[in-house]
């Protein structure tokens, strides 16, 4: 790892210490040097898919963070170059950018439709897939999962795949990061995350009702009837996905998630499972 993190550090053009950004990522390694930041991807990366990503947003810099460099490999490894950004702050959920990410949002879904296959719902199979069964709680989740109707919805905009505040960083504006899941989806995919922690009573009602109207006034198009008409689904997805990654990590509020996958399955018709 060590080897890695020096090859990545030196990628960055800068000789400040290199510091190791956002913890135990399985197989991502993300380094901070100075002012730029080294993402290493996956193995197994779809290295095709992640090139047309990087054009993606080094064609649009007002809505993305543009990489810094092309693609470039090391020991393997895809590896990509950004621009540091300050993330957004943990410590007053208040004042998060809710109306500037849902705007971002709602501008990112106006643009072409292009690129490669958008990254959810795929994600969230995976983490079911990820959750040891013998987890107290994993039985409630995974047939809250198995409850869910089909999670194959038409792609139809071009979205972020995986948006959550965190992938929100400051560098004179606030932009969008995280190329990994970018590209052709339904945009309500985008908007499910949130969706969810506010039918699960994580977020409160009027950050909620901060970012559905932003991104109604911006023009988002991933609405076109009442928002639970199509959000319904997906947030329930969601749902179930963090309820997984909770039990798995620790890191989210574990209760209200299964208490909200006790409701889902309370909410399908069991005789209909997949």
């Amino acid at each position: 790892m060590d080897d890695l993190i020096a090859a990545m550090a030196s990628l960055t053009g800068s000789s400040a210490d290199p510091e190791v950004l956002g913890g135990d990522r399985g197989d991502v390694v993300v380094v901070r040097v100075g002012d730029v930041v080294a993402k290493a991807h996956q193995a197994g990366t779809d290295v095709e898919a992640l090139a047309q990503r990087l054009e993606i947003a080094a064609a649009h810099p007002e809505l993305m963070l543009p990489p810094l460099k092309p693609l470039r490999f090391v020991e393997d490894r895809p590896v990509t170059v950004w621009p540091y950004g300050t993330p957004v702050s943990q410590a007053d959920p208040d004042a998060a950018p809710w109306e500037e990410s849902a705007a971002l949002l709602a501008k990112l879904h106006a643009l072409p439709a292009q690129g490669p296959v958008a990254g959810a719902p795929e994600r969230i199979v995976r983490a079911i897939k990820a959750l040891p069964p013998d987890l107290p709680d994993a039985g409630v989740v995974l047939e809250a999962f198995q409850a869910l109707p089909s999670l194959d919805l038409a792609g139809r905009a071009l979205i972020h795949g995986d948006w959550h505040l965190g992938q929100l960083v400051h560098r004179g504006a606030w932009r969008l990061i995280d190329v990994d899941d970018l590209g052709v989806g339904d945009p309500v995919w985008d908007l499910a995350r949130p969706a969810a922690l506010f039918a699960a009573g994580i977020l409160p009602g009027d950050l909620w009702a901060r970012f559905l109207d932003t991104y109604r006034e911006t023009g988002g198009v991933a609405l076109t009837t009442s928002e639970w008409d199509v959000l319904n689904i997906p947030a329930q997805a969601y749902v179930v996905q963090m309820a997984a990654r909770a039990l798995m990590t620790g890191l989210q509020a574990v209760e209200p998630l299964i208490d909200a996958c006790r409701r889902i399955i309370a909410t399908h018709d069991t005789g209909d499972r997949r």
